[in-house]
């Protein structure tokens, strides 16, 4: 019997930040696409399902506020099934977990990351 494999998008602008949490998740058996910026994210979304994307905030082109707008009304235009998002940020905003949850985002998790926080959010989603 064939198993959709589990699969999450991690967008980043930092090659570091991606390798380190695609590294994190394939040690869990999850396979990950890599994004650059939110218009990239979006671009990948687009083409394939993904469990949950992992989202930075604050990156060149497009940022990750901006994505996840988008995304969330394309899902709905779209009548496409929900993403969890999930922020991963170093960002200064004041009370970013209120901010993310008015622009859509299912979390926020600090960087630099706590790995039992992250897969909290991710183990779920997973199995």
């Amino acid at each position: 019997m064939y198993v959709m494999p589990k699969r999450f998008l991690i967008v980043d602008d930092q090659i570091l930040i991606r390798s380190f949490l695609k590294d994190l998740l394939k040690y869990y058996d999850l396979e990950c696409e890599e994004a650059i910026n939110g218009k990239d994210a979006i671009d990948k979304w687009e083409k394939e399902d993904f469990n949950a994307i992992l989202m930075d905030i604050e990156m060149p082109e497009m940022d990750g506020l901006q994505a996840t707008r988008i995304i969330r009304q394309k899902e709905k235009e779209r009548d496409r099934s929900y993403t969890p998002i999930f922020a991963i940020s170093g960002c200064t905003i004041s009370d970013p977990e209120k901010y993310c949850k008015q622009v859509g985002l299912d979390g926020f998790i600090a960087k630099p990351v706590v790995i039992n926080e992250l897969l909290e959010y991710v183990i779920p989603l997973a199995y």
